[in-house]
């Protein structure tokens, strides 16, 4: 007789779902330096300016912890770590060779479906209202490309991992300044390299896409 799965806990689900917004807010802050390296982050105060229990804190710093975000000194104080240039370089440079192989595996792996979900990304780039929705589009676009290319393990990696840093180390582009229009189009002419069908066309799209984001010169691969 097949194993009976019981349903999962609606409020373990949401305690979950708490615990995973406070991580990404938490995670942004330590990113941006919002909350500034050599800071204490502390449960109680973090838990009423967001509004939740400290149970779903708690959770979230253990994450943050574990991810190299903040440290821990003694027994209880936690501490957010310095992102330094060095850091954001070789994120940076790591992106570039990843989405070098995430081309090669979509080639194989995506759909006609899968293009046009891709597109219609790339065409939402042009009307973002704002540099925070710019932003907020160019990581669903990137992420959408990840997720054509990699497995679930291999896309929660980089969803922890790498695209936290996204931002930071590249622009929409092209250019310095954010441009949604001329964003859409650089993602258009990506897209048609990487549905071409044709693997190397697409990797070196890729590639060439991924370090013309990087922000500043010293970031660029030789």
């Amino acid at each position: 007789m097949a194993a009976q799965t019981r349903p999962r806990d609606p409020a373990a689900k949401a305690k979950g779902s708490i615990s995973d917004g406070v991580y990404r807010q938490l995670r942004g802050e330590l990113l941006t330096s919002a909350i500034p390296p050599g800071s204490r982050l502390m449960e109680v105060p973090i838990a009423e300016r967001l509004g939740v229990s400290r149970t779903p804190v708690r959770e979230a710093l253990r994450r943050l912890e574990s991810d190299g975000f903040v440290q821990r000194i003694g027994q209880t104080k936690l501490v957010a770590t310095a992102v330094g240039p060095d850091d954001i370089g070789d994120i940076g440079l790591l992106r570039v060779e990843l989405e070098g192989l995430a081309a090669r595996l979509a080639v194989a792996r995506g759909t006609p479906e899968r293009w046009e979900q891709l597109a219609a990304l790339a065409r939402a780039l042009a009307t973002a209202t704002s540099d925070e929705d710019l932003s907020a589009r160019h990581l669903a676009f990137h992420r959408a490309v990840y997720a054509t290319g990699f497995g679930p393990r291999m896309l929660r990696f980089v969803e922890n991992h790498v695209l936290p840093y996204l931002e930071l180390t590249v622009n929409a582009g092209p250019g310095k300044s954010p441009d949604p229009v001329a964003a859409s189009r650089a993602h258009l002419r990506y897209l048609a390299s990487l549905s071409s069908g044709d693997v190397e066309r697409a990797v070196k799209a890729a590639r060439e896409h991924a370090a013309s984001g990087l922000k500043a010169a010293r970031l660029s691969p030789a």
